[in-house]
């Protein structure tokens, strides 16, 4: 039988904004305070296109909490001439997390250098890069929470692929760096419970975003199906986290150019449904 104790609270979900892309900031937050939902995951072009002002206010008078930010990172994208202003860039993202009030900021490390096929190079200059913008995190008080992401991409998004290789990361690294779980990245990974025990251990699970993996894709970036729609087993990692000791929210991240042009109240109300029916 189902263990009740660890059933999600529909209160604990959260939205992570590109679950409704078509939206400005203004319009996602009363959207989710519409339909009871208290959580929400801001991107960072949404805010800027408002002013971060005008995105705090938006959200405090929605009466939401800020879960997590997106995104920092992507250091090998324009390559190593490229370093100091990416951790700029990086930086940045950070203080708009800080001035939102967000715990957290979701951290992609980027792919391949360009004109370099070496997964090795790749992963020591982004490794580089990345603990030089930690601590920038670590005075701005705002965690940078590694996801690796699934190896379709690895040339492009992150060449850290893994939670083992994240959590090995973290190690390195120590204070001020959690970790993003995001159940369509590691779901394939065999040693993913493992993984998920051992960053409970060290009190680094800081973020968990959720959607499901369709058998038949249209698209491997904007595809991406609510929860109850593909054959992730959520429940199961949900189970993991929470035993873990997560206990922080369920953001619901869903890349969908489908979903994303849906009227937003019956997007959210599947979307409720279907997080309550399959976790």
């Amino acid at each position: 039988m189902p263990d009740k104790k660890l059933r999600l609270d529909r209160d604990r979900i959260a939205i992570n904004q590109i679950t409704t892309n078509a939206l400005t900031l203004t319009q996602a937050a009363e959207a989710y305070a519409a339909a009871g939902i208290k959580g929400i995951t801001p991107w960072r072009d949404k805010v800027e296109a408002v002013g971060v002002a005008a995105a705090r206010q938006a959200i405090a008078d929605n009466g939401l909490t800020v879960t997590g930010f997106c995104v920092a990172g992507l250091f090998t994208r324009d390559g190593k001439g490229a370093r100091t202003a990416r951790i700029d860039d990086a930086r940045r993202a950070i203080d708009i997390a800080a001035e939102l009030g967000s715990p957290s900021i979701v951290t992609a490390v980027g792919g391949l250098l360009p004109d370099s096929k070496s997964l090795a190079e790749a992963r020591s200059f982004a490794f580089d890069c990345l603990a030089e913008t930690l601590e920038h995190a670590r005075r701005a008080g705002v965690v940078m929470a590694l996801e690796p992401l699934h190896p379709i991409y690895a040339p492009d998004w992150s060449v850290i692929t893994r939670l083992a290789d994240a959590n090995a990361w973290c190690d390195r690294l120590g204070d001020g760096i959690g970790l993003a779980l995001d159940a369509y990245h590691v779901w394939w990974d065999s040693d993913l419970w493992q993984g998920i025990e051992e960053a409970g251990k060290r009190n680094r699970l800081t973020t968990f975003h959720i959607s499901d993996w369709k058998m038949q894709t249209e698209s491997l970036l904007w595809d991406r199906g609510i929860p109850g729609e593909g054959v992730i087993d959520l429940k199961a990692i949900y189970e993991a986290m929470s035993k873990a000791g997560f206990g922080g929210w369920v953001e619901v991240e869903i890349f969908s150019e489908r979903h994303s042009a849906r009227p937003a109240a019956a997007l959210i109300e599947d979307i409720v449904a279907g997080c309550l029916n399959t976790m």
